[in-house]
C-alpha cells in the first residue's frame, strides 16, 4: 500500500467504519477521522490508535469539505433510514459526497447492504410492504457516489454482520441470546447471509490499495450461510454452552422483545433474504472468514458475556 495516502473514514466509531479505520492502520495506511467531539471516549479510543481526529457534521457541507481537505481518499457509509429520521441517510450521503468533490478527493469507497437498488424486485414491493423509505434511500446514496464523477469508486454491500451475535449487539436483533435462546420470526429453513465485520475492512482496504482493480466495481459480500439453528449450533460448539432456536409469529415477537422493524426485518428474510453470490467478489482474491472461525476468535467475548448460561 502506499504510506502516502490518507483517508478519510466516515462512521469511524461504528462497526465498519472501525473495522475499515483497523485494516488500514494494519497496512501502515494513515487514517482521519470524522467525529462529532473530539473528547468523546469513542474518539479518544481512535486517537489513541494515532487515528487523526477532525470535528465535523454530516449537516454541514463546509465542516466535512475542511475535514476532506489532504485526504487522499474517502471511506463513506451512513446510518439506514427508520422512521424518524427519514431523509438524513440521503442527504448525508449528498453532503459527504459534494465535500470530498470540493476538496479535490478522487476516490471514495462506499458500503451499503446487500440487496440495495434491487428493492422494486421485492414481493409487495408496490405494496409498501417492506420498509420503503430504507430501501429508497441506500439506493439514493449509492446513486450519490456513482453519479458524481469521482475517478474511482467502489460500492460494498454486506449483508447480516457477525458482530450482532456477540454481547451487547445482540440485545437488539435477538434480545434473549442471553438466555441460551434465539428466538425470532425466522423460519426454520431460512438461511441467512453473514459477513464478518473485519471483512468489511479488508475489501474496502483493497479498494483504496488498488483503485483500479475495484473501479466502477458494485459487489455483495458473504463470509457464510447459515440457518439460524446452525449459528446456534456452532454457539453452542465454541461456547460449550447451550443455545437453542426457537420461531415466533410477528405479533408475538413485537410483544415484548423486537421493535416492530426488527421483526418485519425477519419476515423480510423468510420472503426475500440478502440472496448474495458468493461469486460476486470471488475475483478480487480475498477469503471471507466463516461463521466459526469468527465465532473462535471472538469466544472471550462470547463466554464472558454469556456466562451466566450453562
Amino acid at each position: 500500500m502506499n504510506k502516502r495516502q490518507l483517508i478519510l473514514v466516515a462512521g469511524a466509531a461504528g462497526t465498519q467504519g472501525g473495522a475499515v479505520v483497523d485494516a488500514l492502520l494494519a497496512n501502515n495506511i494513515a487514517v482521519r477521522a470524522i467525529v462529532r467531539s473530539k473528547n468523546s471516549e469513542a474518539a479518544q479510543a481512535l486517537a489513541a490508535k494515532n487515528v487523526e481526529l477532525v470535528e465535523a457534521s454530516f449537516d454541514n457541507i463546509e465542516s466535512l469539505t475542511e475535514a476532506a481537505k489532504g485526504a487522499t481518499a474517502i471511506f463513506s457509509m451512513q446510518m439506514g433510514s427508520h422512521p424518524g429520521n427519514k431523509g438524513e441517510e440521503t442527504r448525508h450521503a449528498k453532503n459527504l459526497v459534494a465535500a470530498a468533490k470540493a476538496a479535490g478527493i478522487e476516490q471514495i469507497v462506499h458500503t451499503s447492504v446487500a440487496r440495495a437498488g434491487d428493492h422494486e424486485n421485492f414481493v409487495d414491493w408496490d405494496k409498501g410492504r417492506w420498509e420503503p423509505a430504507y430501501w429508497e434511500e441506500k439506493a439514493a446514496a449509492i446513486n450519490a457516489v456513482k453519479g458524481a464523477g469521482f475517478s474511482y469508486w467502489t460500492i460494498i454491500k454486506p449483508p447480516l454482520i457477525m458482530e450482532n451475535l456477540l454481547p451487547s449487539k445482540s440485545a437488539v436483533m435477538f434480545p434473549t441470546i442471553a438466555q441460551g435462546k434465539l428466538i425470532t420470526p425466522l423460519a426454520l429453513g431460512t438461511k441467512l447471509d453473514w459477513i464478518s465485520p473485519a471483512d468489511i475492512g479488508r475489501f474496502a482496504a483493497e479498494a483504496f490499495a488498488q483503485p483500479e482493480k475495484f473501479n466502477k466495481k458494485e459487489f455483495a459480500i458473504v463470509g457464510d450461510k447459515l440457518t439460524l439453528s446452525e449459528v446456534a449450533e456452532l454457539l453452542s460448539e465454541v461456547t460449550g454452552k447451550r443455545f437453542a432456536t426457537e420461531t415466533i409469529s410477528v405479533e408475538e415477537a413485537v410483544e415484548p422483545r423486537f421493535h416492530k422493524l426488527a421483526a418485519q426485518s425477519y419476515v423480510w428474510m423468510n420472503v426475500e433474504g440478502y440472496k448474495v453470490d458468493p461469486q460476486e467478489a470471488a475475483g478480487f482474491g480475498i477469503q471471507p472468514e466463516s461463521m466459526k472461525a469468527y465465532l473462535e476468535r471472538n469466544k472471550s467475548l462470547l463466554l464472558e458475556g454469556y456466562s451466566e448460561l450453562k
